[in-house]
């Protein structure tokens, strides 16, 4: 099992990817703003997961999945882009699924905090 992702390391890893993203370069910022977007989208998915009843999540399921993987590989895209900087936070995060999404929920409140 997975070590939580807490609020203080994630708030870490997303500042380190923030500074070290290319913003001058238009498809790297349109990459990372992508990113942000799958993660906003996998968060509201995983948010009302636990309101859904069995059958509304079975019937869900293969979605949300879809959303996840898609948020994994453009995180994985913004860390090879970042090069030394994104792998070491890439390998902070790790590889696990729980703790990926975590991060993809708190993209989602950083981006919502900043969006006031």
């Amino acid at each position: 099992m997975a070590e939580i992702l807490t609020y203080a390391e994630a708030e870490e890893i997303y500042h380190v990817m923030e500074a070290n993203i290319d913003r001058r370069d238009e498809d790297i910022a349109g990459m990372y703003k992508d990113m942000k977007a799958r993660a906003v989208k996998y968060a509201n998915i995983r948010a009302g997961w636990n309101l859904l009843s069995t059958a509304e999540k079975r019937e869900k399921d293969p979605s949300r999945t879809t959303a996840h993987d898609a948020f994994i590989a453009s995180l994985g895209s913004i860390a090879r882009l970042e090069g030394e900087a994104g792998k070491q936070w890439r390998e902070r995060l790790s590889d696990d699924r729980k703790r990926i999404g975590d991060f993809a929920c708190f993209i989602a409140l950083f981006e919502g905090v900043q969006a006031r």
